[in-house]
């Protein structure tokens, strides 16, 4: 494998302070980059036509089998495919194995969590059951893992069961990424589901660190204004579809599974900002149905959505941005208020406790009454 040095600057600016804690030995993968020239730039991958599709699933068989069958649309580049069920609580195994021998056949194979570490990938398809619910990050690990034991892999694309990837969405992936070798993960065209002409999001979003909030590229724009953006600076790639150069898995690792759920995008994409560039192409097109992974809109989001929502953006701050944590308590207050607003007074004493234990507590630790 060649590696060209390339110097550039951070499209981020500049890092007053990094305080991402080392990603453990297990999770950090080989490479033969020389090492004089690993910190300035990725390689490129040795096989980059071969895709691995991470798909995960929490007791939504429904929306899985109808991302499975998108997938199966595809065009242009060689896939395999690894749906990970996060131990659902109903029939969801049952069914992803059913629909996945049925559309695949001998070219399917399931696994437990406990296999992926020993598994040199021989199917095209695989169902992973894992042993525990371990949020969004964390399931989709076990998925690369798998994905790095296979030495053909040169990409991985982790897709939202909810997403509808369109025929032509990995071939535009790959063809952006053969022409910006510097850039280690890149984003799709997220559309409304209900509403395809629509933006939801272009590729990535800006994170404000005073105030913890996203703006989606491109959000409610019109599809056709998606190209506007394609050059457009980025903050973080959208989970929804997340498209991962091999170079990126093997110097960055995987992401951190501390955060459960949400802002582990953030985290992930700070992690690499000295070492890649983070891009978007526009033609690869992914429906997104908003809301089907986490039950809702937000004037209804759940307890559980609620807790790692705050709890997070705490843990990001102190990560990252640890001189803009005043403005990011200021801001909890007014959450407190518009809790109050909504109803919800009864999720106070659960704000008061992340303010005190961000870096601690667990969802478990925080109960709702009654």
């Amino acid at each position: 494998m060649e590696c060209a040095a390339r110097s550039r600057l951070t499209r981020f600016g500049l890092a007053f302070l990094d305080l991402a804690p080392a990603m453990p030995a297990s999770d950090r993968m080989g490479t033969s980059c020389p090492f004089y020239l690993r910190s300035l730039m990725p390689c490129a991958a040795e096989h980059p036509s071969l895709t691995w599709i991470v798909v995960l699933n929490w007791n939504g068989a429904e929306d899985t089998i109808g991302c499975i069958d998108a997938v199966r649309t595809l065009t242009g580049g060689r896939w395999r495919l690894a749906v990970c069920d996060n131990a659902s609580g109903d029939d969801s195994v049952p069914r992803l194995r059913a629909a996945l021998r049925e559309r695949f056949g001998d070219r399917f194979a399931e696994l437990a969590e406990a296999d992926v570490a020993t598994t040199t990938p021989q199917h095209d398809v695989y169902l992973i059951r894992n042993a525990g619910n371990y949020g969004y990050a964390g399931g989709n690990n076990v998925g690369l893992r798998l994905a790095m034991r296979d030495p053909d892999m040169g990409f991985a694309w982790i897709l939202n069961n909810d997403t509808l990837p369109q025929p032509g969405a990995l071939a535009a992936l790959l063809g952006h990424a053969a022409d910006h070798p510097q850039q280690g993960m890149i984003g799709s065209t997220l559309l409304y589901a209900h509403q395809p002409d629509l933006i939801q999001g272009a590729g990535g979003a800006r994170y404000n660190r005073w105030t913890g909030l996203v703006q989606h590229l491109g959000w409610n724009r019109s599809r056709t204004e998606a190209a506007t953006f394609a050059n457009a600076p980025l903050d973080y790639i959208i989970g929804a579809a997340m498209f991962i150069r091999r170079a990126w898995l093997e110097q960055i690792g995987l992401m951190d599974d501390s955060f459960f759920l949400y802002f582990e995008e953030i985290d992930y994409c700070r992690r690499g900002r000295h070492r890649f560039d983070l891009g978007y192409a526009p033609d690869s097109l992914v429906l997104h149905k908003e809301g089907g992974t986490t039950g809702g809109h937000r004037d209804q989001i759940s307890w559980l959505a609620d807790f790692y929502n705050l709890r997070n953006r705490l843990r990001i701050t102190w990560r990252h941005f640890p001189y803009a944590m005043p403005t990011i308590i200021a801001g909890l207050c007014v959450t407190a208020l518009n809790r109050l607003r909504r109803g919800q007074a009864d999720r106070l004493p659960m704000l008061w406790r992340i303010l005190w234990r961000f870096q601690t507590i667990r969802f478990e630790d925080v109960r709702r009454p009654g």
